[in-house]
């Protein structure tokens, strides 16, 4: 941590779809927001574009969106080596994070956080591993699409970020005033934001309805409303069942979680979007299924159980992804 630098608010890590909607939210409420790229991007200011396609009545589309477009300083972690952020916003890719945690570390302030935004298990270690002492889990179940213009579409009518503490194993945990001080920030940008007392709760949570939706939406090609429909549905219930056993198998309290009903709500939520998995195939780029029905199977391997129907989904996934490249 570079504890002389200039204090700034938030920056945010990870120029994606999920990057740049919280950066121009953020930046719209007024927040001091910058935008963390990669190593040897050259440093710009990245207009970030963001729609409201929530609204839906009878299955049609509201044409009358609502959007923000705001212009954010970006570039990579050395641009900003002489400054220092209250918060620091992962919002990478699973397979991208243990990196950007390493590249961006050191903008933590002394008094600082780090909030995990992306998907995934594990992360917490890594955090913990990599010298970071406070941070929150920050989940998110909003339904974000990327569209080929580079703007973002929130898709669905509903979704919400959870923020609770996450224990690194370093140093003294983030504290429930830090939870909130960042849902206040959310908030403010017009994003719904409510704090929850563990979350690693709720990162298991997130990962029961990742390994639920991503995998069997993104090979029936449909969006999220529709795969309760579908036969198939029934594999996406047994995927979140098998994450959850797994995950109490870790001593983590989810027993009270209905893993069916719990993917209804997301699907409804989000029901016109696409998920991320999806949006991956059908860009051609390499998912995340080893970070999401991946990391459940190494959970259960740990806990000497099994997870078979995670095993079975993520391996056709990958069977997709080498199709494409081989054509």
């Amino acid at each position: 941590m570079n504890r002389s630098a200039r204090i700034r608010d938030v920056a945010v890590v990870g120029a994606g779809a999920l990057g740049r909607w919280v950066a121009a939210k953020l930046s719209s409420s007024g927040t001091d927001v910058v935008l963390i790229t990669r190593p040897n991007t050259t440093p710009a200011t990245i207009p970030c574009k963001v729609f409201d396609c929530a609204d839906q009545t009878g299955g049609t589309k509201n044409t009358n969106l609502s959007s923000i477009s705001q212009d954010v300083e970006a570039g990579p972690a050395s641009a900003f080596q002489d400054e220092s952020f209250r918060w620091l916003l992962m919002c990478t890719k699973a397979k991208d994070f243990e990196q950007a945690v390493r590249e961006t570390g050191t903008l933590v302030a002394a008094d600082g956080c780090v909030a995990v935004l992306s998907n995934g298990l594990g992360h917490a270690d890594t955090l913990g591993a990599c010298g970071i002492e406070k941070s929150v889990a920050a989940i998110v179940t909003y339904g974000l699409f990327a569209a080929e213009d580079g703007s973002v579409q929130l898709r669905g009518s509903g979704g919400k970020i959870e923020i609770g503490p996450l224990n690194t194993g370093h140093g003294e945990p983030a504290t429930h005033e830090q939870s909130q001080d960042l849902a206040h920030r959310l908030d403010a940008s017009g994003v719904a934001a409510c704090v929850v007392a563990d979350g690693g709760e709720q990162v298991w949570r997130k990962a029961m309805l990742n390994a639920g939706i991503n995998p069997v939406a993104a090979l029936l090609g449909c969006e999220n409303g529709a795969l309760p429909q579908h036969g198939a549905f029934a594999l996406s219930v047994e995927a979140a069942r098998e994450a959850q056993a797994v995950g109490i198998a870790a001593g983590v309290d989810l027993a009270a979680i209905d893993p069916e009903q719990a993917l209804r709500d997301l699907c409804r939520d989000t029901a016109t979007n696409r998920c991320s998995t999806l949006q991956d195939l059908d860009a051609g780029r390499t998912t995340e299924m080893d970070w999401i029905c991946g990391a459940v199977v190494r959970a259960a391997q740990k806990e000497q159980q099994e997870a078979p129907v995670n095993r079975l989904l993520g391996s056709l996934v990958r069977d997709v992804e080498m199709s494409q490249t081989a054509n």
